[in-house]
């Protein structure tokens, strides 16, 4: 899956799904995230990509860049 794909992915998970995002987003100060947005994307990550992130791991990268690395570099 692409970085794009990511991001579109990424934004359907959100209540507005037309919330601009970034490579550069972070998405974790933003008055849209809270922990059941974490969940919700802790479940996409874990169909698309077959890995089981802690939501509260992914709280803690600070943009989409670095969840989108660490995805790619530790999917299954």
């Amino acid at each position: 899956m692409s970085v794009n794909e990511f991001i579109r992915n990424f934004q359907l998970e959100l209540e507005n799904p037309d919330t601009p995002i970034g490579l550069e987003t972070e998405y974790n100060k933003e008055s849209y995230w809270d922990s059941l947005t974490a969940m919700a994307v802790n479940v996409m990550i874990e169909d698309n990509y077959g890995l089981d992130i802690d939501p509260e791991q992914i709280t803690s990268f600070k943009n989409i860049n670095e969840l989108y690395s660490f995805i790619i570099e530790n999917k299954k």
